[in-house]
């Protein structure tokens, strides 16, 4: 999973990125400066396995990559011409917006429409481009198979026009397949980091529920933060980290909170294998069934799938060893049709 953490210049989209990814980038208005990190997934479950499991060799997280990437101009509607919206954006599967709400003159719910906006004369720009082209393939050859595309582009084209971004068109699974490829901005989910000032930091309660309008299942969800504290708190040792937290009654490091809410608007979930060779966590989307978790291990098990011998976080961590699990009637067999569920450990049976 890739996210880009975007933001209009002096937001504080570098020193969020410092704070999830522990990284020391210079921060300030630097707004064409990019910076990109690949980090573990923290995910207590995987070390509680691993600390039972102790014949294992290597233990493996998923991981996640930030880009921090070129900030947005700022001019929204008033912007003339082509946007310079760095081309890798298209490319990441969320957004996380960061918005100043520490700043004297701070106006996060202002400078969130002007980057959206900005989203939409991108989008736009793209969807007049291809909707011509299209319409004119279609009528010199005659061929009607991109007549579909050619509907959803110009359904696309009025929704943006209306001020509104793409994700909020119902789509089906084959519409949403036409347009996958256009990677189009405002369609992509969105993480709204309200950025606020040290001081503010117990009114974070209340400055969330005052945001809590923009959440939107699957699109849109929101974290209220001091990106300054966390990013100082992510240079910390892990245990002093933990004594500051509480002290200043955080419940988790920002990176946590990011890649959390991330997973849940990607419909993202998380399942385990263990082994001699390696322990390991894997990502999936929500809905999955038993041979495309097996698939992404590797291809030879979801063309050769057999059967998964399935078991709950949780009823590992009270049987600890396969054979309690099977006394206790805790390890499922599973067979084609079975939804992998976040937190299963799972073992694949193929052959090939």
């Amino acid at each position: 999973m890739k996210l880009g953490i975007i933001g209009l210049p002096l937001s504080g989209k570098t020193t969020l990125f410092n704070a999830a990814s522990g990284q020391q980038e210079q921060v300030g208005d630097y707004s064409r400066a990019e910076h990109r990190a690949v980090i573990r997934v923290p995910d207590r479950r995987l070390n509680d396995l691993v600390a039972i499991y102790e014949e294992t060799k290597k233990v493996t997280h998923a991981e996640i990559e930030f880009l921090d990437a070129a900030g947005f101009s700022g001019r929204g509607k008033a912007a003339k011409g082509k946007l310079e919206i760095a081309p890798e954006l298209h490319l990441v599967d969320a957004f996380v917006i960061v918005l100043d709400d520490f700043s004297p003159n701070a106006r996060p719910e202002q400078d969130l429409q002007t980057i959206v906006d900005e989203m939409i004369l991108a989008d736009l720009a793209i969807i007049e481009n291809s909707i011509d082209k299209i319409a004119r393939t279609i009528q010199l050859t005659g061929r009607k198979e991109r007549a579909r595309e050619l509907e959803l582009l110009r359904q696309c084209q009025e929704m943006l026009n209306d001020e509104r971004m793409i994700s909020e068109l119902a789509l089906d699974g084959d519409d949403e397949k036409i347009l996958r490829g256009y990677a189009f901005l405002s369609q992509k989910p969105q993480l709204l980091i309200f950025n606020i000032a040290e001081e503010n930091l117990e009114q974070s309660a209340d400055l969330y529920n005052r945001y809590a309008k923009h959440k939107r299942e699957g699109i849109c969800d929101i974290a209220v933060i001091c990106g300054r504290i966390e990013m100082e708190l992510a240079t910390l040792p892990e245990q002093e980290q933990k004594e500051f937290l509480t002290e200043l009654n955080i419940d988790r490091p920002v990176v946590e909170k990011v890649i959390q809410r991330s997973y849940a608007l990607l419909g993202l979930i998380s399942f385990f294998t263990l082994s001699r060779p390696e322990c390991r966590a894997w990502t999936i989307r929500q809905g999955s069934r038993a041979p495309r978790a097996a698939g992404i291990i590797h291809t030879d098990f979801e063309r050769g799938f057999i059967r998964a011998e399935v078991a709950s976080y949780e009823d590992y961590m009270q049987y600890k060893t396969v054979p309690a699990l099977k006394a206790a009637a805790k390890l499922h067999v599973e067979g084609k049709e079975y939804e992998v569920q976040d937190g299963d450990v799972i073992l694949f049976r193929f052959n090939v």
